[in-house]
């Protein structure tokens, strides 16, 4: 395991500890780990798995009762309507 990439802000999966993870390659494979736990997780896993989303981190969070910044899209209904009634 050499050269060790520390993600920042990033909150790992396993145990919800917040800049632990990093990533490294090994045997020509990248893979992302945490330093507090035992987590352990090759990227072409994580990338066909089903829950894909992106990783939450103190900058793409909103803090509780904090309002959306000017360049975010809030979120609206939408209420489809039926063109033959």
């Amino acid at each position: 395991m050499q050269n060790k990439r520390f993600i920042a802000g990033a909150i790992c999966p396993s145990c919800g500890a917040q800049d632990k993870l990093f990533t490294f390659q090994e045997a020509g494979q990248q893979w992302r780990a945490c330093v507090a736990c035992d987590f352990r997780q090759a990227f072409d896993d994580f990338v066909n798995s089903s829950e894909l989303q992106e990783l939450p981190t103190r900058v793409n969070q909103n803090k509780l009762g904090e309002t959306p910044l000017a360049h975010e899209t809030a979120v609206e209904v939408v209420k489809l309507l039926d063109p033959n009634k």
